[in-house]
């Protein structure tokens, strides 16, 4: 498993919908606000890159959201929430494959960071590619934010 520890900055300017994930179902969770996101999207015409970020909070919060293709230009509707974060450090893992393996991959990646000595700050987040009908083709960009290395 390749795990590429990034020291680069990268900032994400989002907008979507927030929730609450309990009793670990961030799966569900996940496509219901996926869903409602869209339907908003969609319905308002707003262009977008059309790719997922699904982004893991503190407290069990979860905000799923797009990136606009001209923010700008485009009104936001009031049913989505603008989001922006940097991560400053954090690994980068590409996962091919079906997304219900991914609970398993996030266990891996935690426990070889944990080795390493890295700690995981906030946020994280899953970034899904264009959809494809073959799911071991499947592509998950997941990126966990690092705290920075003790000087």
């Amino acid at each position: 498993m390749i795990v590429e520890i990034v020291e680069e900055p990268i900032r994400f300017h989002l907008h979507g919908i927030r929730g609450v994930v309990e009793n670990e179902q961030c799966g569900e969770v996940g496509f219901r606000l996926m869903n409602q996101m869209w339907q908003v999207v969609k319905g308002a015409r707003i262009p977008t890159t059309g790719i997922n970020h699904w982004v893991y909070l503190p407290d069990n919060k979860m905000f799923v959201g797009v990136e606009f293709r001209s923010p700008e230009r485009s009104p936001t509707p009031d049913q989505l929430e603008p989001v922006e974060f940097d991560l400053q450090r954090y690994t980068k893992h590409v996962h091919v494959g079906p997304y219900q393996a991914l609970p398993q991959k996030w266990t891996d990646l935690k426990a070889e960071l944990a080795a390493r000595g890295e700690v995981i700050g906030s946020p994280s987040l899953e970034i899904y590619g264009h959809h494809c009908d073959d799911p071991t083709r499947l592509e998950t960009t997941i990126l966990i934010g690092l705290r920075a290395k003790p000087v």
